[in-house]
């Protein structure tokens, strides 16, 4: 877990809990300083007090040194190869980086530590050290839990910022193969520039870029989708504002009028080069199966890369989508649509056909 998934779970967490965590870190710092303070009074008593700051002060230097060393080859490094060069530099580079540095700083310092006396203050070093990293893994698996948490929960936070979009209504469909589903959009205002979505999955905001069957954008707007047998996607969107900063919400589907509505049926109408479906589909859910006279069906998988010279203006599957070859002689015979379900195991596939349709219950 990184830093900026553990702070955004300290900041989602309840007042009273955010208390508690601030105690455990004071708890945590005020050990780090007594064993300063008593390693000083050991030194201050031979009259070393100012060569043992100087020394310390170079092992704040260091120990970011010694991680990068430790960490950065390692990460340069795909697969098994990259836990050796992690091993190899816990053995060789990190503690000559180390013990070097404590090293050469107590022999420049006035008075001096002698070798022995510098190796020493590395290992206490090391000790010291160990205290934040011990609570700071110790500290996992309640961040683990209280992610969890936070994942059940629906509501939006109390001071959460108004959306300058307009929500259309939460729409039901039922569709061949995988059942009831849900769309809405969210429709930008004018001057309002998308600049990221991301979906809080299990507690987590992502870290990095991730598929995301549940939403796609078009220009600033955003369009959702899921199955009734996956939660409501919960949103986090950043946005542009006028005096050039950026502004973030949190926004997750309102169920109460959907639950009243009769679900529609969805469809598509089907063209030589593309289809135009009821609701815009991410992309990475669906696929196409194509038609083409004396030749096998065959499968285009739109969540694909683009190809070579393959311009995408949106992640999304709307009206007026045409397949980038569509001069190639296939045609469309349907489109299958996946809904990946949180309980793991097989997707639900939806499937659309020319001409299937059926009138509104």
């Amino acid at each position: 877990m990184d830093w900026t998934q553990i702070l955004d779970i300290l900041n989602a967490i309840t007042p009273a809990e955010r208390r508690q965590w601030r105690v455990a870190t004071a708890g945590v710092a005020a050990t780090v300083a007594i064993l300063l303070w008593l390693e000083s009074r050991v030194f201050g008593r031979r009259g070393r007090a100012g060569s043992w700051l100087a020394v310390r002060i170079a092992s704040l230097i260091a120990a970011p040194l010694t991680f990068a060393v430790l960490v950065l080859p390692a990460q340069a490094v795909s697969g098994m190869e990259g836990l050796a060069v992690f091993y190899l530099s816990l053995f060789t580079a990190a503690p000559l980086l180390w013990f070097g540095c404590h090293i050469v700083c107590g022999s420049l310092v006035s008075p001096g530590f002698s070798r022995n006396e510098s190796i020493a203050l590395g290992f206490s070093g090391l000790a010291i050290l160990a205290v934040p990293l011990t609570a700071y893994f110790a500290a996992q698996n309640p961040l683990h839990a209280a992610a969890r948490q936070i994942g059940l929960r629906r509501e939006l936070p109390p001071d959460n910022p108004p959306l300058p979009y307009r929500v259309e209504p939460v729409t039901p469909y039922t569709m061949p193969g995988a059942g009831l589903i849900y769309t809405q959009s969210l429709r930008a205002e004018p001057g309002i520039r998308l600049q990221r979505v991301e979906q809080r999955l299990g507690g987590y905001w992502p870290a990095y870029d991730v598929e995301h069957p549940n939403y796609c954008t078009q220009g600033n707007d955003v369009h959702l989708m899921w199955s009734a047998q996956e939660p409501p996607p919960y949103l986090r969107l950043s946005w542009l504002q006028s005096d050039a900063r950026t502004a973030t919400t949190e926004f997750t589907p309102d169920m109460a009028s959907a639950d009243k509505s009769t679900p529609q049926f969805f469809s598509a109408n089907f063209r030589e080069a593309g289809l135009d479906p009821v609701a815009p589909i991410p992309r990475v859910r669906m696929h196409l199966i194509l038609l083409q006279e004396g030749l096998q069906d065959y499968t285009e998988m739109l969540g694909n890369p683009p190809e070579a010279g393959e311009q995408r203006t949106t992640d999304c599957v709307a009206a007026g989508f045409e397949r980038w070859r569509h001069s190639d002689g296939r045609r469309i015979r349907a489109a299958g649509i996946a809904f990946y379900l949180p309980s793991g195991g097989l997707p639900l596939r939806g499937l659309l056909v020319p001409g299937d349709s059926q009138p509104t219950q």
